[in-house]
């Protein structure tokens, strides 16, 4: 073996921990908890001593120490103080679902225990995932997080900083510095022989070549090692030392394996004096390398996930979790002592939004085996965590609402109503309870405050009987109460003096008695809003009447008209398996179609003295229904939007879009991921990351010199950027021309070819709020933004 700069490898050996993938999830969890034991038992013997284990995520610790006996925790803290034994304050390995909120917690509980035992929690790593928001990262920072280790796969993906096995510091916007590693493939160890790997695979294939290698085990990994040393180095690789992540087997959820050091040890003996190979903990790892990484560059911005599209394989269950989070979010505020007032639900709740989050999604065959069971179950166990998040949550809304007097029961026609503003917000807000009574029973209604005034309501249908609704003006956390009451039917009568209507009771005449009803089937105008839309077309104009302008853009597909698009598997060329395998960074093929939505018919369902609803019924490729239903209020210049979408099967690559580009002169558009920092996508972000689609905890805002457009969205959290048209991938640049690219609302997709779901059926809606703003400063946007995700809290008192 010949001389190198580099003297060190580190080696890094641990599970990649998937919940799911390989096998049922309890099983998974079984098998983690079992190597923690292993490698507890291993390092007990001597002929170990220099034997080391990294617990990938604190889940897997949390899980251990829920059955372990109080010797095996002992042993556990005494071994993670003494530094043979690595701790990883990565919980899971999360998508951008995290509530970063509820990880803080968690990890300030753990970080809390470990010091109480004399040991600290200060290093992480994570493994496969390829971005971390810049929430996720805060948590870290706030709960004495000081180095993260991150092993990015690229499959449909890419490392930041166009190159990896380098160094940057990770600052926030409060100056905080996170030290992370920008390692290799988690694997790579196995690659290179760490684990001795008789078998080719695809990673041994483009890093190894497919020529002969040694028989023998050192020899292999000599050789390998320096064929990897010298590829880095040519490249221009700084330091003496370098990382290498291993697991027992080629294959995630992988047990501890004593045959690793045997092999390291080996090596050593006959080339160690060249370069040494070390087995170390990620606290050894962060004491060895730190000193020497002072020097590296301090970065600002987001490290966004490539693999974010993967929760738009299951819209469904996505929008049951987006609503528990918040239905437990809501409890919080409502309730700051729920801790202590309600531990189990609160434990279950939270629980259960973390496994949600989790990256894996599903079993590794769910595309090209969907029908077998053990794909079925772990996606029906997957939606449980969802389903039990919501269910949690909905009970502590369940015991609060008894707290707070609510009767529980919606049957009278008439009685009074407590109304809390739950945010931080002031201003008009809208107003909606339900009584559960045939049409008859409440035809209209009277709302009055508590001094007498009486406010205009409306009262529309419900499928529980009849909903009532009014807007009233709330300060912050403002708790008001109404009294509602029956009123008896409008009859409404032809006036035949007036030259309006016809016999036939069409409306088609244009008058100045009836001024509304004739402009219906091509325009809609109120206050705030002027709508404009043509059957074939869809809207064409949505014009800002108190800005006075107009914020159709003048070019690409119009506002919210959904679009549906193909990549066909080509029978004889690819399946189902291959045509996603060939998309790389895109998200569509070549040969790619889209089917935009065609505007069949617009019908008035609604017109009030609150609100008008407009449906804009529609057809679409690929689905047996697509409305789009508009919601105006009179007294706020604000938009309900819904997409209802009857979605069909097919296993051809698809994805259906949602064009949310908005004309505001001057602005940038901005989002949040993780609760805390504003970013501009495109420009925000870490060099060299991906700027194709990105999540979003609640929207986006549209902001600029003189105010612009907040729209929030309540049921699926993905967006894409650009083009739609399969294209090279061009790395973030940061440059202020990428923040000004179409944006799209990605409401499912099924690209993926191994764990993300493959079947995109179904019947849902798409919620989303459109609100004009004055608000020029994009944090308090943002703040904005979130705060009108939680609508006012009605309880029925008596």
């Amino acid at each position: 073996m010949k001389q190198h700069g580099i003297r060190t490898v580190y080696a890094v050996h641990h599970s990649h921990t998937d919940i799911g993938y390989t096998d049922l999830q309890e099983h998974v969890i079984e098998l983690q908890v079992d190597y923690i034991r292993t490698a507890l038992r291993m390092m007990q013997d001597e002929a170990n001593r220099d034997f080391r284990w990294n617990c990938e995520t604190l889940y897997c610790v949390e899980e251990f120490f829920k059955s372990a006996t109080e010797e095996e925790r002992k042993q556990f803290l005494e071994l993670a103080a003494d530094g043979r034994l690595g701790l990883s304050a990565n919980y899971l390995n999360f998508t951008d679902l995290l509530d970063c909120g509820i990880y803080s917690r968690r990890l300030g509980q753990w970080h809390k225990r470990f010091a109480e035992a004399g040991v600290t929690l200060n290093t992480a790593m994570c493994a496969d995932i390829n971005g971390i928001s810049m929430g996720q990262r805060d948590a870290m920072l706030d709960n004495g997080v000081e180095f993260l280790y991150t092993n990015i796969h690229c499959h449909h993906g890419m490392y930041p900083l166009y190159q990896n096995q380098n160094a940057y510091f990770w600052e926030n916007a409060e100056g905080k510095r996170l030290l992370v590693w920008n390692g290799e493939h988690y694997n790579l160890g196995n690659v290179l022989g760490l684990r001795p790997n008789h078998t080719p695979n695809f990673m041994t294939m483009d890093r190894l070549g497919t020529g002969p290698r040694p028989a023998d085990d050192v020899e292999a990994l000599a050789q390998n090692l320096d064929n990897y040393l010298t590829e880095c180095e040519e490249n221009g690789y700084p330091y003496d030392f370098i990382l290498a992540s291993v697991s027992g087997v080629f294959s995630d959820n992988a047990p501890p394996e004593p045959l690793i050091l045997q092999t390291i040890q080996g090596y050593n003996e006959k080339y160690g004096d060249t370069v040494q190979v070390k087995m170390v903990s990620l606290q050894e790892l962060y004491a060895a390398i730190a000193p020497k990484l002072q020097d590296a560059p301090v970065l600002r911005g987001d490290l966004n996930d490539w693999w974010a599209n993967g929760v738009g394989s299951t819209p469904y269950a996505v929008k049951h979790y987006l609503g528990a989070r918040r239905s437990y979010d809501l409890a919080r505020r409502l309730d700051p002592e729920l801790d202590t007032k309600a531990p189990e639900l609160v434990r279950q709740a939270e629980d259960n939004l973390l496994l949600y989050a989790e990256h894996t999604w599903g079993h590794s065959a769910s595309i090209t085996n969907p029908y077998v069971s053990m794909v079925l179950d772990l996606d029906s166990r997957k939606n449980g965590y969802a389903s039990q998040a919501h269910e949690a949550a909905a009970r502590l809304l369940g015991r609060i609402a008894r707290e707070q007097g609510d009767i529980l029961r919606y049957y009278a026609t008439s009685g009074t109503i407590r109304v809390q503003n739950p945010t931080g917000q002031a201003g008009v807000m809208p107003v909606e309870f339900y009584v559960e009574t045939l049409p008859a029973g409440l035809p209209e209604a009277v709302i009055r405050t508590e001094d007498g005034r009486q406010l205009p309501c409306q009262v529309s249908p419900h499928p529980r009987g009849r909903l009532i609704s009014f807007t009233d003006t709330f300060a912050p956390h403002e708790v008001k109460q109404y009294t509602y009451d029956k009123a008896p039917a409008v009859e409404q009568k032809l006036n035949t003096r007036r030259c309006y209507v016809g016999a036939e009771r069409i409306r088609d005449i244009v008058n100045d008695f009836d001024p509304f009803t004739y402009r219906l089937p091509y325009s809609f105008e109120n206050r705030w809003f002027r709508l404009e839309y043509k059957v074939g077309q869809g809207l064409c104009s949505l014009f800002d009447k108190r800005a006075g302008r107009e914020l159709m853009p003048k070019n690409g597909l119009p506002f919210f008209t959904p679009v549906y698009e193909c990549t066909p598997v080509r029978p004889g060329q690819t399946d189902v398996y291959e045509e996603r395998r060939l998309l790389g960074r895109n998200v569509r093929g070549k040969h790619a179609k889209q089917y935009p939505a065609v505007l069949e018919e617009v019908i008035c369902e609604e017109h009030g003295p609150v609100f008008t609803i407009l449906r804009l019924r529609g057809s679409m490729t690929g689905s047996i229904h697509c409305d789009v239903v508009l919601k105006l209020y009179e007294d706020m210049p604000r938009i309900d939007l819904s997409l209802e979408l009857g979605k069909t099967l097919s296993t051809d690559v698809e994805s259906v879009y949602l064009p949310l580009t908005l004309d505001v002169p001057g602005s940038q558009l901005w989002l949040r991921k993780g609760g805390r920092e504003a970013m501009r996508p495109g420009v925000d972000q870490l060099p060299g990351t991906n700027m194709e689609y990105s999540m979003s905890d609640d929207g986006l805002a549209f902001v600029g010199e003189d105010g612009g457009v907040l729209l929030a969205a309540f049921d699926t959290p993905l967006y894409y950027f650009g083009e739609l048209a399969h294209h090279p991938i061009r790395l973030c640049e940061r440059l202020p021309e990428d923040n000004r690219r179409p944006v799209y609302s990605w409401l499912m997709n099924n690209t993926w070819e191994t764990n993300f779901k493959l079947d995109l059926s179904g019947f849902t809606e798409y919620r989303y709020t459109l609100w004009l703003t004055d608000e020029t400063d994009p944090e308090r946007a943002l703040d904005a933004l979130h705060e009108q995700m939680f609508a006012p809290i009605v309880r029925i008192v008596g």
